[in-house]
This record gives structure tokens, sequence and C-alpha cells, in this order.
């Protein structure tokens, strides 16, 4: 599959899983579900930033937009099972997220397996270069010593594919929290439809 195909298939998968929620039209009161909603819309946000920005080629504004994305992730997951504490230090723009530990917690709490703690630890150095003008963002800015872009296609559709997968996880954490059933379990099909032809 192309890069466009790709491109093309997860905004498409993208829109299904947020007319989910969006069909709801419903939120309930409280800090915890406000940002919840919160971050669910920061991670639909990002993510067609990320297709957008990549079918343009600006390859490297889209690959510092996959921390923000992630972080959006872990950030949701955390206003559920953190403290109270922690939930106040998110409301306050105070609260750091350790990518080092967050991964296995989360997992623990939710019934993951090891699902985040292997995507952060697989991602964490590159995550912090791309997005903070590290080598690895100026490393694929040449090739050999001419300025030329150097970003691969499987790094791309990497991209693509794990922001489309934290779509998902969001999608599933806000329709399971909320209690919305039918969409839950319409998120599922979607992602495996989604899946079988990644």
């Amino acid at each position: 599959m192309s890069i466009k195909e790709e491109i093309e298939r997860a905004a498409e998968f993208g829109e299904k899983f947020e007319e989910l929620v969006v069909a709801r039209k419903e939120c309930p009161a409280g800090d915890r579900n406000m940002l919840l909603i919160g971050y669910w819309s920061l991670i639909f946000d990002c993510h067609k930033g990320i297709l957008s920005l990549l079918a343009n080629e600006f390859y490297g504004s889209a690959f510092a937009l996959v921390r923000p994305t992630l972080e959006a992730l872990v950030r949701s997951h955390v206003v559920l099972m953190g403290s109270e504490e922690d939930v106040q230090r998110i409301k306050k723009d105070e609260y750091s997220v350790n990518f080092k530990t967050i991964g296995a917690q989360i997992d623990a709490a939710f019934g993951y397996g090891t699902l985040l703690q292997k995507l952060l630890d697989a991602a964490l150095k590159a995550l912090h270069s791309f997005t903070h003008s590290g080598i690895s963002q100026l490393g694929r800015r040449f090739e050999g010593n001419d300025l030329k872009l150097a970003y691969f296609d499987e790094e791309i559709i990497e991209v693509i594919r794990t922001t489309t997968s934290a779509v998902y996880l969001v999608t599933r954490l806000v329709t399971m929290h909320f209690k919305f059933e039918e969409e839950a379990k319409a998120a599922e099909e979607l992602f495996l439809q989604w899946g079988k032809r990644s």
C-alpha cells in the first residue's frame, strides 16, 4: 500500500472513530470527564494535522506531532486512573509524564498487557528527538552532504499507524468510560477492519 493510500485509509477510519462519539452529543460533567473528552478531541486534531502534513510532505512537522499525540493518550488514561492530586496537577498544567514508568501503570490499570509500555519504550528516544529538534529531525534533512529530505516510507507508515492506533485507543477509552456500549463495539470492529489491511 502506498503512503497516499495509507493516509487516505487512516483519515477515513479516523472520521469513523470520531463520529462514534460526536453522534452521542453528550459528555457527563466533572473534571475527569471533561479532561478525558478534551484529550480525546486533541488527539483527533493532532491526527488530522499529522495526516495533512504528511500528505503535503511536511514530514518534520508531522513527526514532531507524534509525541503530543501519545502524551495526550497517556494523559487521557491518567485522568481516569490517577489520583485526585494527579488530576489537579493536570488542571494546573503542572503534571509531567514519566514515559519510562507510565506505560506499565496504564497497562496494569486498564488490562492492556504490555501494549502501552512497549509502544512508549520503542518510541521514547525518537519522540523526544523529533519533537525537540534533535538529531532524528536534523539527520533526515540530508542525503549524504546534500540538503534533501530523507524520511523513509516505513517511518512515515509507522507514524500513520501509531497515531491511528492512538485514535482508536482513546475512542475505546471514552466509549467504555461513558458506557457507550454500541459505539465501543463499533470502534473495535472498525479497528480490526483497519488493522487487517494495514
